[in-house]
């Protein structure tokens, strides 16, 4: 028997979003994010017998949707 976790986590808004990261050249980012219209949300199955982790984005907030 195979055994796998599966979840679903925060919205991930698409566009030039300034992240609070560093870069090593000139980046310019959006002042807000509000008003997107195109989010992805990330989904991750771990398989807990070899411990590999893939992730698939969607988007649908609920863990079900994911499933086939």
């Amino acid at each position: 028997m195979k055994r796998l976790s599966m979840d679903c986590k925060a919205t991930v808004e698409i566009g030039e979003y300034s992240r609070g990261g560093q870069t090593r050249g000139y980046n310019q980012a959006q002042d807000h994010d509000m008003g997107t219209k195109e989010k992805y949300v990330p989904c991750g199955i771990v398989d807990e017998e070899t411990g590999q982790l893939y992730v698939t984005f969607g988007s649908s907030y609920k863990t079900s949707d994911f499933m086939v």
